[in-house]
C-alpha cells in the first residue's frame, strides 16, 4: 500500500474565499425585519396549532424558524447572484440584468434601510477586491461612467438576488402551510471559494 500524505490542513490554508460581510447583514437585519413583522401579528397561529405545534413547542419558536428560513433564502439568493456575476466575468459578457419579481410576499424581508445597508456592505467589501477592479478595467469601463457606478450596479444585482431568494423561501413556506406538510428544507450554500 502506498503512503498518501495528508495535505488537508495545507490545502485549506491556501484556499481563499469571497468576502461575506453581506451575510452578517442578512443574518441580523433581514432576520430582525422578518421577526418583528411576524411577532407583530398573529397570522400564523391557526396553521401553527393545526400542523406544527408538535414539532415546535412554542408559537414563538415556530416564528423564529420561519425568520431563520427566510434569512437563509436571502443568503442563498445573494450567493446565486454573485455566482451569476462571476459567470459573466468568465464569459466576458455584460453584467446580468436586475431581475426583480413583480410582486413580493409578506412579510417584507428588505425594508428600505436594510436594502441600503446591504448595498453599502457589498460595495465596501467588493470594491476592495482585485477581481472586481480588474474586470472593471478590462471589461466594463466603457459600460459605466465610474468604478463606483459599476460597484453600485453589482450591489443592486446582489440585492435583488437576495430579495428573490427570500421570496422563493416564503413561497415554499406558504406551500408547506397549505398542505400542513413539514416546512421546506432551508440549508445555506457552502462558502463561496475564490478560484482565481
Amino acid at each position: 500500500m502506498h503512503y498518501m500524505p495528508d495535505t488537508e490542513d495545507e490545502d485549506s490554508a491556501a484556499e481563499k474565499f469571497w468576502p461575506e460581510g453581506y451575510k452578517q447583514v442578512i443574518r441580523t437585519d433581514v432576520r430582525q425585519a422578518i421577526s418583528s413583522q411576524l411577532n407583530g401579528r398573529k397570522r400564523f397561529r391557526r396553521v401553527y396549532r393545526e400542523g406544527y405545534s408538535e414539532k415546535y413547542s412554542r408559537y414563538e419558536e415556530f416564528l423564529d424558524r420561519i425568520a431563520d428560513m427566510v434569512a437563509i433564502g436571502a443568503e442563498n439568493g445573494a450567493d446565486d447572484a454573485f455566482d451569476e456575476i462571476t459567470d459573466v466575468f468568465m464569459e466576458e459578457a455584460a453584467l446580468p440584468e436586475v431581475r426583480r419579481y413583480p410582486h413580493y410576499s409578506w412579510p417584507e424581508a428588505f425594508p428600505q434601510m436594510v436594502k441600503k445597508r446591504l448595498e453599502e456592505v457589498i460595495v465596501d467589501e467588493y470594491s476592495q477586491d482585485n477581481v472586481y477592479s480588474f474586470t472593471y478595467k478590462v471589461g466594463y469601463r466603457n459600460d459605466f461612467s465610474s468604478y463606483d457606478e459599476y460597484m453600485n450596479q453589482v450591489a443592486k444585482i446582489v440585492m435583488t438576488g437576495a430579495m428573490n431568494g427570500a421570496n422563493d423561501m416564503l413561497e415554499g413556506i406558504y406551500r408547506s402551510f397549505m398542505r400542513l406538510s413539514p416546512l421546506v428544507p432551508a440549508r445555506r450554500h457552502p462558502r463561496r471559494l475564490k478560484i482565481w
